[in-house]
């Protein structure tokens, strides 16, 4: 029989788009994974990194994971292996370890001081092949230090946290039952293209790790980067899988998770298994005559489980008392979520706004935001007082700091 394995990444459970919750959306992604689990008779399953959308997650989000977990590990026969990404705290992933079964859950939630503890091996259903599986959590260059003495012949001083890295990808464990060799990191490999939802990866110490340093794997499944796609085609063959729902309303891109059908014979077919939209995203340019039926067209094909959400750029003559306040009720009576209503006005008053830039440059610090909530917010009589004092409070604190250094 052969070896099922499936790549997922940056889950980012507990995510939040300005005032909207991903979680309803994460919950129905993690019901499918576990059902695609099941009809797909996965053997092992790859998270790359990024659980979490922050270090310390809302208690549901937690509670999401765990849950998963669970079930996973009653209605399958899968085996879950997890590295920590950038966003996650390892010690928070790999605190209920030892609740865990650690044939069915296994957790890297940082750099362990022994190099080979880094290496797995992943047996076929019934056979005494199996593949050897190395992973790296998402790490901070000293924690590369314990490693210094393992490889210290092999690394040079100044670039060590690079040499390290290689190092230790340059030195796998000898099997000889082996049929293939899977790496599963979250960092930054090759040359990529951002979603843009991503975060810099500076604290590592490495800005992106050249893809000949996988030239003994077969299979990379990376994670961090939301976009799906592949860096390498051809052996070793290098994914990104991305998220499996949109972060941004500029992420376009279908999302997927691929599957990977490995035979004893060392050979290994990839395949994209499409993820459901559970919530569409869409950006409207819309008018002051044609926002509603838009709005509508919005509401009648949506294809969501959840409501669809939205971002307009609503182009103006000039200001409309009371327009945004109308679309918000209209959107909400079509049951369409409202997140970013960003109004625009005609070149004509852009360019009579224009004419005043001597004036906004002789203006203060609270004159001049004044000035530009007016132009944001237009159909506001005056910035809230509340606001107002806490810009004063923050100059004021940023008056009082002493001089960096």
């Amino acid at each position: 029989m052969p070896l099922k394995l499936l790549h997922t990444s940056d889950w980012h459970l507990g995510k939040r788009l300005h005032k909207l919750e991903r979680l309803p959306e994460q919950l129905l992604f993690l019901d499918w994974l576990v059902e695609t689990l099941k009809q797909q008779n996965i053997d092992h399953l790859l998270i790359a990194g990024d659980v979490f959308d922050v270090p310390q997650p809302p208690h549901k989000a937690l509670r999401a994971f765990y849950d998963f977990l669970g079930r996973v590990t009653r209605e399958t026969s899968a085996t879950v292996w997890v590295v920590a990404g950038n966003h996650d705290a390892g010690n928070l992933l790999e605190a209920p370890e030892a609740l865990w079964d650690r044939g069915r859950v296994r957790v890297w939630g940082g750099i362990r001081e022994n190099p080979q503890d880094h290496w797995v091996q992943l047996p076929f259903p019934g056979q005494r092949h199996h593949l050897d599986l190395c992973v790296l959590p998402y790490f901070r260059h000293h924690e590369l230090g314990p490693w210094r003495e393992i490889y210290g012949g092999e690394v040079v001083a100044q670039d060590w946290p690079e040499q390290m890295v290689r190092a230790f990808l340059a030195n796998p464990p000898k099997h000889p039952q082996a049929v293939g060799k899977i790496f599963m990191g979250h960092h930054l490999f090759g040359l990529f293209e951002a979603a843009g939802s991503e975060q810099a990866l500076a604290l590592s110490g490495l800005d992106s790790i050249p893809l000949d340093w996988l030239a003994s794997f077969d299979y990379a499944a990376l994670g961090h980067i939301h976009k799906p796609q592949t860096l390498r085609a051809a052996k070793p063959q290098v994914w990104y899988c991305g998220s499996p729902i949109a972060m941004r309303f500029s992420e376009t891109a279908p999302k997927r998770v691929n599957l990977l059908t490995w035979e004893s014979d060392s050979t290994f077919q990839c395949q994209a298994l499409a993820v459901p939209v559970w919530r569409e995203l869409v950006s409207l340019v819309a008018t002051g005559e044609d926002w509603q039926e838009q709005l509508r067209s919005v509401a009648r094909t949506s294809e969501g489980q959840l409501a669809p959400a939205i971002e307009i750029e609503l182009h103006l003559p000039a200001p409309v008392p009371g327009l945004l306040e109308q679309i918000r009720a209209e959107a909400q009576a079509l049951g369409v979520e409202d997140l970013t209503l960003l109004p625009t006005f005609a070149p004509a008053a852009e360019e009579d706004r224009g004419q005043d830039w001597t004036t906004l440059l002789r203006l203060g610090p609270l004159e001049l935001f004044e000035s530009f909530y007016r132009a944001k917010y237009p159909e506001e009589p005056a910035v809230p007082a509340d606001l107002l004092a806490d810009l004063k409070a923050l100059m004021e604190e940023a008056r009082r700091a002493p001089p960096s250094t």
